[in-house]
């Protein structure tokens, strides 16, 4: 009968109107007419009552947590009848909850894992998160790994989804597995973002997780005063709604609380208060939890009789919850034989129901037709869509190399001017200093020293373009390159100053390493530009540069016995300032240590 239903109430929403036409042409189907809109009633009915079920508010279902398993089984029968998917999902979740509260952690895991099933397969992200984060919070004092596994996949749904209404809870039980990892600044990180969204949005419900959560933070950082604030006004709120288990589990707070501080018998106050309301509503975890707390206390205050009785209570009710957890397992058992025979007795019927109704599968395999039709028009589109999609990137590839080509013809028209021009005018300068000097009989030996260093410079200049240019014409340069410039460079230097001596080295490791030019071009400039301070400035007689291959490092050392500086009476100036922005733009790491009379060492890192 439940199959013919449903396929009244698909094929009535299409066909109706034609129905009623072709119907109330004759009195012997009137009564079908009657029949099909009972069926999209009822239907309809089912449905809402199934969700009016699943949508009881979140402080009912804990304040009722002992006894509402069974209606939400019942409720998860009646989805499965009419094939209501998130009907069917949200009762799993709900009997997941349902059951953690009365310490069935089997059943939990169990029961949740079939609702995220069924979320992936709606798609329904929102609630898909939801189950992820309150499976994973659960899981927290069982398994750890897992529990953050679950909630980082919740966290990552929601974040990427932009869905806001899940991520009230995930960013405050995210805090807590972090707390549980002794990740202090994590966790109160996350219990902030949380009450922030929220306060935003008067959650009221939730608040005063987030506020005892944050309370728990300061309490262990011993800060007592400021978690004895935040449990208040989360207590207070609570109060208001009549949040039973809440109000249970914040007086276990302020046990907790006092406990940290020794305060023992004030602590048990609380504890107790929590014991009365919990065995009340049957929140048997926060019960055990109590009672081995007022058992520890007892035992701070040298009272070994009731810390031994409320010992006692505690392994009681631990040993209840496993005894709980078999005879759930039975139960559980027991539904799932009993739903298996009911739902044979139901594919009997649908295949009576069958026989008799030819039309109807006449009107089921069209659908099936049309739906596969649409499929092939669908992928189709797909594969277009797709075949499109790498014309597209083709194209820009192609674009991206002709760019390139662009820039390098750029480049080496730049360079060629470079050297046609500015390297033709330089050398021009030199012929006519040179020629000034030869063909005047210079007296002046200020003016002819003036000639010198201008004729000096120019060259420098040259030397200078023409390693420019050199860089400017590769895309990558072999160490190896880079190695003989610096070489030319130490050697004119030595030229230029004698009484110095310098000692290179180079890793022959690095000699096949490939840089871009703007990575070897300021590792040239540093060297260069470090050399040439040692030899203006440091009074030296001994300069040191080592090359290092280590690990995936090139490490550079430029090392002088000069007279140093003291670096915290001294200001960078324009050369250490320019070789700093040099490394730093290459992603490298500069080091300036000196000493007066001790030397001056530069130390550069860079990854390759």
């Amino acid at each position: 009968m439940q199959f013919f239903l449903l396929y009244l109430t698909y094929f009535s929403i299409h066909l109706f109107n034609f129905e009623i036409i072709i119907f109330m042409k004759t009195k012997r189907n009137l009564f079908l007419i009657l029949f099909i809109s009972f069926a999209i009633t009822m239907c309809s009915q089912t449905k809402k009552n199934i969700d009016s079920i699943n949508n009881i508010p979140f402080a009912k279902k804990l304040e009722k947590a002992k006894t509402l398993n069974n209606l939400f089984l019942l409720n998860l029968k009646n989805a499965k009848k009419i094939n209501y998917l998130l009907g069917e999902a949200e009762s799993y979740s709900n009997l997941s909850l349902i059951y953690y509260y009365q310490g069935k952690y089997e059943n939990d895991l169990q029961y949740s894992l079939k609702a995220i099933l069924i979320f992936e397969r709606l798609k329904n992200f929102e609630k898909l998160a939801s189950e992820f984060a309150e499976l994973g919070y659960r899981m927290k004092n069982r398994n750890l790994q897992k529990a953050l596994f679950y909630m980082q996949k919740a966290k990552m749904i929601a974040e990427k989804k932009k869905i806001q209404k899940p991520l009230l809870s995930i960013y405050n039980n995210y805090g807590v597995l972090k707390e549980m990892q002794n990740q202090l600044d994590s966790a109160l990180y996350f219990y902030q973002k949380g009450l922030v969204i929220k306060e935003n949005i008067k959650d009221s419900v939730g608040i005063p997780y987030s506020l005892n959560n944050i309370a728990n933070v300061h309490s262990i950082r011993k800060d007592y005063k400021k978690a004895n604030v935040l449990y208040d006004k989360a207590l207070s709120i609570r109060t208001k709604l009549k949040d039973e288990v809440g109000i249970t589990e914040n007086f276990c707070y302020f046990g907790d609380l006092l406990l940290a501080q020794n305060k023992y018998s004030e602590a048990i106050i609380w504890y107790e208060k929590a014991v009365e309301k919990s065995l009340k509503f049957g929140y048997i975890d926060i019960t055990q939890y109590s009672f081995k707390k007022i058992s520890q206390c007892y035992e701070n205050l040298n009272n070994k009789e009731k810390a031994f009785l409320n010992y006692k209570k505690f392994v009681q009710y631990k040993d209840s919850l496993l005894n709980k957890e078999t005879n759930s397992k039975i139960a559980e058992l027991e539904i799932e034989f009993e739903t298996a025979k009911k739902e044979k007795q139901l594919l009997q019927n649908e295949v009576e129901i069958k026989n008799s109704k030819n039309r109807l599968i006449a009107t089921f395999a069209l659908t099936i037709l049309i739906s596969l039709i649409g499929f092939l028009i669908y992928r189709q589109q797909k594969l277009k869509n797709k075949q499109q999609n790498q014309e597209f990137e083709l194209k820009t590839a192609i674009s991206k190399i002709e760019t390139q080509n662009k820039l390098q013809d750029q480049r080496l028209t730049i360079s060629r001017d470079l050297h046609d021009n500015i390297g033709a005018q330089l050398t021009f300068i030199i012929s006519s200093v040179d020629n000034i000097k030869y063909a005047f009989d210079i007296q002046n030996s200020k003016l002819d020293d003036k000639l010198q260093k201008i004729s000096s410079f120019t060259k420098d200049t040259i030397v200078e373009l023409r390693d420019t240019i050199w860089a400017m014409n590769n895309n990558a340069i072999l160490f190896d390159e880079l190695r003989s410039r610096i070489l030319n460079f130490i050697e004119k230097a030595k030229f230029a100053k004698e009484n110095i001596y310098f000692k290179f080295n180079i890793d022959e490791n690095l000699n096949e390493i490939k840089l871009t030019s703007i990575v070897g071009m300021n590792i040239y400039r540093t060297i260069q530009e470090a050399v040439n301070n040692a030899i203006k400035y440091a009074n030296s007689n001994s300069i040191e540069v080592d090359v290092i291959k280590k690990n995936n490092l090139i490490k550079i050392s430029i090392k002088d016995n000069g007279t140093g500086f003291d670096l915290s009476k001294t200001d960078e100036g324009n050369g250490i300032r320019n070789m700093r922005k040099r490394i730093e733009e290459i992603g490298g790491n500069f080091q300036l240590t000196s000493t007066t009379e001790s030397g001056t060492k530069i130390i550069v890192q860079i990854k390759v």
